[in-house]
């Protein structure tokens, strides 16, 4: 390869040195620089401590977050959590930081993604992937009744930690929520939120039903609003700020399929998270087109039949649709994915799958995509996996393009502790040939090729390196 390389090395560590007190520590070293950015040497590091200690039914945790780099104007070193939190019986408080949700997230939804890192796409600064509220919480559970208060400020994690806390925590909210269960397996749910933002105040409500049905058929549904104003109570028009989302699921045996509808306006709150209704891909092609939803205008709907064998076949087919108008006009996600494993032997597995979609948004047209993954394991704790995909669509651009992508893994492993890989990836997407430094278009095909190496010491320390050469 040629150009500019990039280097990771990552580390992670976790530990146990009492009972009561435990701590991990992620740290991540890079050398080198985006595509056609200067300089080609840059070199940052990042390091995340989580530190937490239980005493009886008393927790106590910080995390602190640091990264550097040359230009020390972007350097931070900031504890961005702490939290106190006491447990007993059906009762739950915290203080300071905390994770939590109501409802299936229309209202609020806070969460961390452990061992994953974001960046700030402007100023090039990486921190923790997690979204928690600061504040208090309360919380009461039994057999009949729940109960939850909580009051905080939500964190808005598309600014780092050196940024102001009026930006990345300018909301203010008090929030209620009661889960009532009169019979068995049967809930009945309503909450309320209440969001003080730069001297205004918005109120919101939500309405939740969920149970079990004859023949293993569970149910859930949730209806969400603004309260207050021109809204309409239980209005799904576009003229009120609304979210509706209701799922089934049937399992019987090896057989299970699943359906679940959305219908979403005007309700992007920055601390909601709806559910999407777009299913999550392991594979790498599928995951470079993932759709994004839009809580201010979408509906649509997510269908899912699934097989699992006791000899070990699988099948996957799922159908998802989505219809948004974030400018007035129609934009229409629609993908067909189907998946197939099965055992050949008792040391090897394949899967293939094969996915059909067209993406609007995306300028993404008469997109197919498929691939393989085989797995083999071999004596001595030795495996191996091999996965092959292959995308194309249609960059509907002017003029068009028509887009190739390909990726291959190879991965040698030695249970439990060594693994080894090679990556391979190739693009012809106009969108990643072309550097925006040059007047003209560049098309030539562009080229990456990785290398990835882990060594895990123990059950508390693992060292990750990751290496990537691009044309």
């Amino acid at each position: 390869m040629k150009n500019k390389l990039l280097l990771l090395f990552v580390v992670f560590c976790a530990g146990r040195a009492a009972a009561q007190f435990s701590a991990g520590n992620t740290a991540e070293y890079q050398v080198g620089n985006l595509p056609f950015e200067k300089p080609d040497d840059l070199t940052t590091f990042y390091n995340k401590l989580n530190l937490s200690y239980q005493w009886q039914d008393w927790r106590g945790a910080i995390k602190l977050e640091r990264f550097q780099r040359p230009r020390n104007d972007k350097d931070y070193t900031e504890l961005t959590q702490r939290s106190l939190r006491y447990t007993r019986g059906k009762f739950d408080a915290a203080l300071g930081n905390f994770y939590e949700i109501l409802g299936r997230g229309l209202l609020l939804r806070s969460y961390e993604v452990p061992g994953t890192l974001l960046e700030n796409p402007g100023q090039r600064i990486r921190y923790g992937f997690y979204r928690d509220l600061d504040g208090a919480l309360l919380k009461y559970q039994s057999n009949r009744l729940d109960l939850k208060f909580l009051h905080g400020k939500p964190l808005l994690n598309s600014f780092p930690p050196n940024a102001e806390s009026k930006l990345r925590r300018r909301h203010l909210l008090d929030g209620f929520e009661s889960t009532l269960r009169p019979v068995s397996n049967w809930a009945l749910g309503g909450a309320y939120l209440r969001d003080h933002f730069e001297s205004k105040l918005k109120e919101y409500g939500s309405l939740s039903l969920s149970g079990n049905l004859p023949h293993n058929i569970q149910i859930y549904s949730e209806y969400a609003e603004r309260l207050g104003g021109r809204n309409k109570r239980f209005d799904l028009s576009d003229g009120s700020s609304h979210a509706f989302y209701a799922a089934a699921n049937f399992v019987a045996g090896p057989f299970g399929m699943s359906a679940e509808y959305k219908d979403y306006n005007d309700f992007f709150l920055e601390y909601n998270d709806p559910p999407p209704l777009i299913k999550e891909h392991p594979y790498a092609v599928l995951n470079r087109s993932t759709h994004l939803l839009e809580p201010n205008n979408e509906t649509g709907w997510q269908a899912e039949i699934f097989l699992n064998s006791t000899k070990g076949h699988t099948a996957v087919l799922n159908w998802t649709r989505a219809d948004s108008r974030p400018f007035q006009k129609n934009n229409r996600f629609e993908e067909w994915f189907a998946e197939i494993g099965y055992p050949l032997g008792e040391q090897m597995t394949l899967k293939t799958f094969f996915d059909r979609s067209d993406d609007e948004l995306r300028f993404e047209k008469d997109r197919s995509a498929g691939g393989l993954y085989l797995e083999r394991e071999w004596p001595r704790q030795f495996g191996t996996t091999l996965d092959l995909e292959y995308q194309t669509f249609v960059r509907d651009f002017k003029p068009p393009h028509r887009v190739k992508n390909y990726v291959a893994t190879v991965t040698v492993s030695k249970a439990p502790k060594l693994s080894a890989g090679v990556i391979w990836e190739r693009t012809t997407d106009p969108l990643l040939t072309d550097k925006a430094t040059t007047p003209r278009v560049e098309t030539a095909p562009r080229h990456w090729l990785g290398y990835t190496l882990g060594y895990q010491f123990s059950n508390h320390y693992l060292v990750n390196l990751f290496f990537l050469g691009y044309n």
